[in-house]
């Protein structure tokens, strides 16, 4: 898989229903291949649901997504194997030791090529702890390597969700190099509780919630 061939998203008419709750409803968005689009809404908005039909995982209660890869359509079920995703509830295996989880990560996605398993360490900046089990880590640590698995996979695409969380200064400041030096052209949908420290200034805004 190539990042040269970024991930185009249409969506029409996209509502998400939880029961009998309507979270979401009558969204419209293009979100063109190659570029950066912030969703932004307080917390309760609904944006992570929207991400999540963006990315694949859920479908909508009314209304459709589509994807395209250059002139090839994606269904919902193929996407995730074109995309990265992170986010601040990502389940990571706490067993495993950092080693172990980069390892099995990397056994069932591909990383760009020339990576291995040290360069994300020290992506990561946790060189110093790959026999450190993942549930020992700080929530900073787990989330620098949540974002450089997703950030190191050959994908089409990065959705994030309020990807800043947990992180502190110096990690926030790690986060704006990862954007710069590893989003590598591919298409970025950020979720975000307005926050300008998670997503490039020249994102499209999509406004939840207004």
């Amino acid at each position: 898989m190539q990042p040269d061939r970024p991930l185009a998203i249409e969506a029409h008419g996209v509502g998400k229903r939880h029961g009998r709750q309507w979270v979401l409803r009558h969204l419209d968005l293009d979100i063109p291949a190659g570029s950066s689009m912030v969703l932004l809404g307080a917390n309760g908005s609904g944006k992570s649901s929207l991400l999540r039909m963006l990315c694949g995982f859920d479908a909508p209660s009314e209304g459709a997504v589509a994807w395209h890869r250059g002139d090839h359509a994606l269904t919902r079920y193929h996407v995730p194997g074109h995309m990265a995703y992170c986010a601040p509830d990502q389940s990571l295996i706490l067993d495993l030791t950092v080693r172990e989880h980069i390892e099995a990560h990397r056994r069932f996605r591909a990383s760009f090529t020339g990576m291995d398993t040290d360069d994300v360490l020290r992506l990561a900046l946790l060189e110093g702890h790959p026999d450190s089990r993942v549930r020992d880590l700080s929530s900073g640590m787990r989330q620098r390597l949540s974002l450089s698995l997703a950030f190191t996979t050959a994908s089409a695409a990065l959705f994030l969700d309020e990807p800043v969380s947990h992180l502190d200064r110096d990690g926030r400041a790690w986060y704006a190099n990862l954007i710069a030096e590893w989003r590598r052209g591919r298409t970025l949908v950020v979720a975000s509780n307005h926050n300008p420290e998670e997503h490039p200034e020249d994102s499209a805004r999509f406004e939840i919630g207004n």
